[in-house]
């Protein structure tokens, strides 16, 4: 069974997410919210442009930040990094005989 991945709905960074529904919706500069946040500007800002991944202390000071879980900006992560590499060709033989599963 092949997988198909639609393209009308891709995934978006968690940063662009967090810069346009947080950042943007509440006025708030990406140097104001690094002050806020305990964390370097350029970082931050790498993070808001898609630029850098989002890891577990990162999704943590969000979480606190923005009362929105952890868990879910390291959904957001896995789900744009999978959609990312879809087309990926990968080299690897199945360790055992998968039509009996």
């Amino acid at each position: 069974m092949k997988l198909t991945r639609s393209i009308k709905l891709p995934a978006k960074h968690p940063g662009i997410i967090f810069k346009n529904r947080i950042l943007l919706a509440h006025n708030l500069s990406v140097t104001e919210a690094a002050k806020k946040m305990h964390i370097n500007r350029s970082h931050l800002n790498n993070f808001s442009t898609g630029k850098v991944s989002v890891k577990a202390p990162l999704a943590m000071k969000l979480e606190k930040a923005t009362g929105i879980s952890a868990v879910f900006w390291m959904n957001l992560q896995k789900t744009y990094d999978l959609f990312i590499h879809s087309d990926l060709e990968v080299d690897c033989e199945p360790l055992y005989d998968l039509k009996m599963v």
